[in-house]
């Protein structure tokens, strides 16, 4: 292997053997496939990162890596369902749990299991049809016969609502084959935050804009997909595109991560970036590669930055909140806090306020 390179599909690199992971949240198998905690493990310990993934619905689990759906990316921030809807009038049940949902779509409200997360999907659904990205424009004479087989340019989405189907009300996406081959959308994984061991404290970031969907370069004219200069993008392309907040260390456990889980489940950058709340129920995977825990609430999140990550802080870069240029990387790069240490790398989670772990069996 040629210097500067790895294999990480084998567990032993040069002398170092990865480490097993021996702790995880107790219901950890329930909102994780285990693979994709040894990814998540693993890749922690390859970079010497802290990596906090917020919690996925525990229905999308399944549809993981299954023929027809696909997890959801940054052109769509509609909510998951959590639970099947009987549909009134009729003798079926719509198996929408686990799946991005139309929440306007008939009997969609009893997808969400409280108030709040209903209003939640409403308020992401009206900010997602706003977009135009969702294709109103689509009728089915029957279950297998559409109105129109290719969406509008730039509309890749439009919602299940084909006579008696099983996911009536599911969101889909047209990924280039046409809607009759198109897939359902279930949860990704969605990264709180990457965060090296060696320096915590200080939070960096830059900014990019993401395609919101292969439709977008189909707008460049005589340009392929890795044409990105601003002066070659059209109008409507650029009105398709979602800005993204990424630290150093993303896009490498990204790449890795995504590999090592078979499925594309990490496709944007870090909530952390873009929020200044510690509201989040989050797994961390410790830069050890052996410890995994959950911290559930808001405290035991803000307590674990303050001790284990030196004070880390969190910005809404998002929202253009001030931040100090970074002298290097042409000012492209900004950042807040200040270098004061690495974080507490061999602390265990038993001594984490709020940590919540069993040892792995077996």
């Amino acid at each position: 292997m040629s210097a500067g390179t790895y294999d990480h599909t084998k567990a032993v690199q040069g002398q170092m053997i990865a480490p097993t992971l021996r702790t995880h949240a107790p219901d950890a198998d329930r909102v994780m496939r285990r693979q994709d905690q040894l990814a998540f493990a693993y890749t922690a310990w390859w970079f010497h990162v802290f990596i906090l993934v917020r919690r996925s619905n525990p229905e999308s689990i399944k549809y993981i890596g299954q023929t027809g759906f696909i997890p959801k990316g940054p052109d769509t921030k509609a909510k998951t369902a959590q639970k099947n809807v009987a549909i009134e009038g009729t003798r079926w049940v719509s198996e929408v749990a686990g799946l991005v949902c139309n929440p306007t779509a008939a009997a969609m409200r009893l997808a969400y299991t409280t108030p709040k997360k209903y209003d939640s999907a409403m308020k992401e659904w009206k900010k997602f049809v706003a977009s135009g990205r969702h294709c109103d424009d689509l009728e089915w004479k029957d279950a297998s016969t559409p109105s129109r087989f290719y969406l509008p340019m730039g509309q890749p989405f439009f919602t299940d609502t084909r006579p008696g189907s099983k996911r009536y009300g599911a969101l889909m996406k047209d990924t280039g084959r046409g809607v009759i081959h198109a897939s359902y959308i279930h949860g990704d994984y969605d990264l709180f935050a990457v965060v090296p061991a060696d320096n915590p404290g200080v939070n960096i970031v830059v900014s990019e804009q993401h395609a919101s969907s292969p439709w977008s370069h189909l707008n460049r004219a005589g340009k392929t997909p890795a044409a990105t200069e601003e002066s070659e993008k059209s109008p409507q392309q650029k009105a398709q595109e979602i800005p993204n907040f990424r630290g150093q260390k993303f896009i490498d456990v990204q790449n890795m991560l995504n590999r090592r889980m078979g499925v594309p489940m990490v496709l944007h950058g870090s909530q952390e970036k873009a929020v200044n709340s510690f509201d989040e129920e989050v797994d961390v995977f410790m830069p050890n590669g052996m410890d995994s825990f959950a911290l559930l609430t808001e405290a035991a999140l803000c307590g674990f930055y303050d001790t284990v990550l030196r004070g880390r802080k969190l910005h809404n870069f998002m929202a253009g909140t001030e931040a100090e240029a970074r002298r290097e990387h042409f000012g492209l790069w900004q950042q807040v806090g200040v270098a004061n240490g690495p974080g507490l790398i061999h602390i265990s989670p038993r001594d984490i306020p709020g940590a919540q772990f069993v040892q792995i069996s077996g």
